[in-house]
């Protein structure tokens, strides 16, 4: 896992210098597509830039510390678990009992001058929780199953979740909160017609959400927008709009239309039909360009993990990251209804801001204990005696010329 990874020396460098990358785009992205905004609400078109630089510089802090600070397995704990989940149904109970309402759903708790949004914290305690729980369960080699408890423990506490989030309600985060722990299982290895159940009862229950009258007439809407421009299809219609406006190489910066109240959620779920408007095709390439080398960096620190729970810890963290990334593209541009979710490091929200970082941090501190349990194991190799981990990093240090 020490080897060279594309460019760099390795997929930890790889990730660092991406996500540098990507709040850069953020930051100038955020801006232009939410200065207009800002300064009918605040009059201060610098507002959201300012608040996404704040919560950026916590987000880094997390980050280093989670990374270079502190090692994974120490969340692993059965202890630990335990709080993740005490925190999380508090943070939600806290949300439908004093949340602010906005748009018709009680979703954010104001502190101060800032917001937490306890659905996006919901989604790295699901990782943490199913890593922890379901990894340790393959440690022991037992049994992983949906069916039968203790092994369903970590999916009824997802279900939990998901049901506090739907109360909000914010149907899409409460079934992304679900399929995550549902997917978490799968990377665990249960049974095969146990899958096969899963692919059923999805198959019926979206059968019978269609029988809803209303329910088909919103996903005629989703594949024809243009029937209902001005009514239910109106935002789709707009963020195609501007996608199509764009052309090859964009308007000029800050010049795209849709941030000027043609397109609701320009500066959140729909920054990346803004980003395409002013940056054109060749700019979205790129940037999905950016996002298939992240990917592939957290794929190959996955598949070179030989703890299980650091695997399913960093292939969690990347259905996280880099599924919601897919989902939302997807989204601004037709592909999928609207089910609000972020774009990684391009949309506003400060609560998913620090959420992704956590996670990224998470992934380093598995690539780290993983490099340094390679290091032990060549001294072993060599004959040499083992040393305290500390020490075994300098020496590394010092012989590669790189830090981990």
């Amino acid at each position: 896992m020490r080897e060279r990874f594309m460019l760099w020396e390795n997929p930890k460098d790889a990730i660092i210098t991406l996500m540098i990358l990507l709040m850069v785009i953020g930051c100038i992205n955020v801006f232009s597509a939410s200065f207009v905004t800002a300064d009918a609400m605040t009059d201060n078109p610098y507002h959201f830039l300012v608040r996404y630089i704040g919560y950026a510089a916590i987000g880094w802090i997390i980050f280093w510390v989670t990374g270079f600070r502190m090692n994974y397995k120490r969340l692993m704990s059965p202890r630990f678990y335990m709080v993740v989940a005490g925190v999380t149904i508090l943070l939600l109970l806290a949300t439908l009992g004093v949340g602010t309402v906005v748009n018709g759903s009680r979703r954010w708790i104001y502190i101060g001058g800032f917001s937490l949004q306890a659905s996006e914290i919901a989604k790295v305690s699901v990782i943490l929780m199913a890593a922890s729980f379901l990894g340790d369960r393959l440690q022991r080699g037992l049994r992983v199953s949906l069916l039968g408890y203790p092994s369903n423990q970590a999916l009824i506490m997802a279900g939990f979740f998901s049901l506090l989030i739907f109360l909000q309600p914010d149907m899409g985060t409460a079934t992304i909160v679900f399929a995550l722990m549902l997917a978490m299982y799968f990377l665990a290895g249960i049974p095969m017609r146990q899958i096969s159940y899963i692919a059923l009862i999805g198959l019926g229950v979206g059968l019978l959400a269609m029988m809803a009258p209303y329910r088909r007439a919103r996903i005629a809407l989703w594949l024809n927008p243009w029937k209902d421009a001005q009514g239910g299809g109106y935002q789709m219609a707009q963020s195609l709009t501007a996608i199509g406006s764009g052309g090859l190489t964009g308007l000029p910066w800050g010049q795209g239309s849709g941030k000027f109240f043609f397109l609701p959620e320009a500066h959140t779920d729909f920054a990346f039909a803004i980003f395409c408007q002013e940056w054109g095709y060749v700019g979205a390439l790129f940037l999905i360009a950016c996002f298939i080398v992240l990917a592939r960096a957290l794929f190959v620190i996955a598949m070179n993990t030989k703890d299980r729970r650091g695997y399913l810890l960093v292939a969690g963290s990347t259905l996280f990251l880099v599924g919601q990334s897919v989902a939302n593209m997807a989204m601004v541009t037709g592909v999928l209804p609207v089910i609000g979710v972020p774009l990684l490091f391009i949309s506003y929200g400060g609560t998913s801001l620090l959420a992704n970082m956590f996670a990224l941090g998470l992934v380093v501190s598995v690539y780290r204990s993983e490099s340094t349990r390679e290091l032990m194991e060549e001294r072993i190799a060599a004959g040499l005696p083992p040393v305290e981990e500390g020490r075994l990093r300098v020496v590394s240090s010092q012989r590669n010329r790189r830090p981990f």
